[in-house]
């Protein structure tokens, strides 16, 4: 996986479209697993932070960060003020893409309130909403947030309120470029991680 960094933006990204597993006949290969699609949200816990899955759990047929697709956080200071609000941004792109999805968690990366939540996070519309569990806020897409918008790309926005306490914060963002088929089958998952100190 590579992150590159621009200011104020994360990029993860692929260039060649990634190639699904084919059975015999040309469909895809069967999986003894075959899990409901989530288009109104993934599980809770599935940024891939803290030992955490990822949505490659029940996307099972090509690999994690896999090319053919890009993953993109928008807004993310390079240093945080205590109590100030951010407007973030998730941008997922990829080829064939039909729907999106994406589930993203700020915590503190270390000391005595490692994996805690760190700040608060808020929907800025109704594409995306915040769900709660073991005490930390995940925010990710709905129903209407899993339809993509001009250009075939999918994007949300919403508020981060940073923490009062001046410790490093750490994001974890999962995205879905998913084919639209409602198949676990030929989507492409990408997580990547961003850490943020607090300012001087």
């Amino acid at each position: 996986m590579r992150t590159l960094r621009i200011p104020n933006r994360w990029l993860i990204a692929g260039v060649v479209a990634g190639m699904a597993m084919v059975g015999a006949g040309g469909s895809p290969a069967a999986d003894s697993r075959v899990p409901a699609p989530h288009a109104d949200g993934p599980p809770l816990g599935r940024t891939g932070g803290f030992g955490e899955l990822t949505c490659i759990e029940c996307h099972l047929d090509l690999e994690l960060n896999a090319l053919g697709g890009a993953l993109l956080i928008d807004g993310i200071p390079a240093s945080f003020t205590p109590g100030a609000p951010y407007v973030i941004t998730v941008v997922v792109e990829g080829e064939g893409m039909g729907s999106a999805g994406f589930q993203a968690a700020a915590r503190f990366r270390e000391g005595e309130r490692a994996g805690e939540m760190a700040g608060s996070l808020a929907p800025l519309d109704g594409r995306t909403v915040v769900r709660s569990e073991d005490g930390v806020d995940y925010i990710n897409h709905t129903v209407a947030g899993s339809e993509l918008g001009p250009g075939d790309v999918a994007s949300w926005s919403f508020e981060w309120v940073a923490p009062g306490d001046s410790a490093p914060v750490v994001f974890h963002v999962t995205g879905n470029s998913a084919n639209g088929d409602n198949s676990p089958l030929g989507d492409l998952i990408y997580t990547t991680e961003v850490i943020v100190p607090p300012g001087a």
